[in-house]
């Protein structure tokens, strides 16, 4: 029996793979994501380098913004919002987790986090004596999810049922101060930041209420 439902939930599984290739998600009207406010809190920020041409043809995003955020000169952030309109085979989003390692970037931790009525990763990465805390999460209109399987799970979901399957990645990352409570100080740092500019992030791209969205999957 229990064989018998592994094997209809597989075939369910690739069937809604299929149809999530083939199925057309209509283009969302959304607002730019230059109208991320440069001042959320406390926090103040500025325009950061723009990606090339050819970076944002890798990423294949529709919308970004790269930004310095900061407190004082001593603390100090970087926040990456990219939006896709849609996901399908050839365009899901690149995995933070892919591009730290192939930019030289060794992970000393990933885990799995509440956020708000979500989940995101936090990781720290080191390179040499620099190292970052990163905390990231995949967005949509439904739901904050930082496992990369989960994201795509409902993605297929999103769009079988909503036939919307845009999305956003969102990365705060802060410098760890090379002391005993450097991480500590890193960590309070980027998850105060990410509390303020989720709700942006929201409110640009997703403006429906989440919680009439489509339903989790834990």
């Amino acid at each position: 029996m229990t064989r018998r439902l592994l094997v209809l939930i597989g075939l369910v599984a690739i069937a809604g793979l299929v149809r999530w290739q083939t199925e057309a998600t209509p283009v969302i009207e959304v607002a730019p994501l230059e109208d991320v406010p440069f001042t959320v809190g406390a926090w103040h920020g500025r325009p950061g380098a723009a990606f090339t041409s050819d970076v944002v043809s890798a990423l294949g995003v529709d919308d970004y913004i790269n930004r310095a955020y900061a407190l004082d000169a001593a603390r100090q952030a970087n926040v990456y919002v990219g939006y896709h309109r849609s996901q399908h085979q050839g365009a899901a989003i690149h995995s933070p987790l892919n591009c730290m390692p192939g930019s030289g970037w060794t992970m000393d931790l990933v885990e799995r986090v509440a956020f708000g009525d979500g989940y995101v990763r936090r990781v720290i990465i080191r390179k040499g004596r620099e190292r970052l805390l990163v905390v990231y999460w995949y967005q949509t209109q439904a739901r904050i999810e930082g496992e990369e399987y989960r994201a795509r799970l409902h993605a297929v979901i999103d769009t079988l049922r909503a036939r919307r399957n845009d999305a956003a990645l969102v990365r705060v990352t802060v410098p760890i101060a090379r002391d005993p409570e450097g991480e500590v100080r890193a960590a309070a740092q980027a998850f105060e930041l990410a509390a303020l500019i989720e709700p942006q992030v929201q409110r640009l791209l997703f403006m429906s209420d989440r919680s009439a969205a489509v339903a989790r999957v834990d």
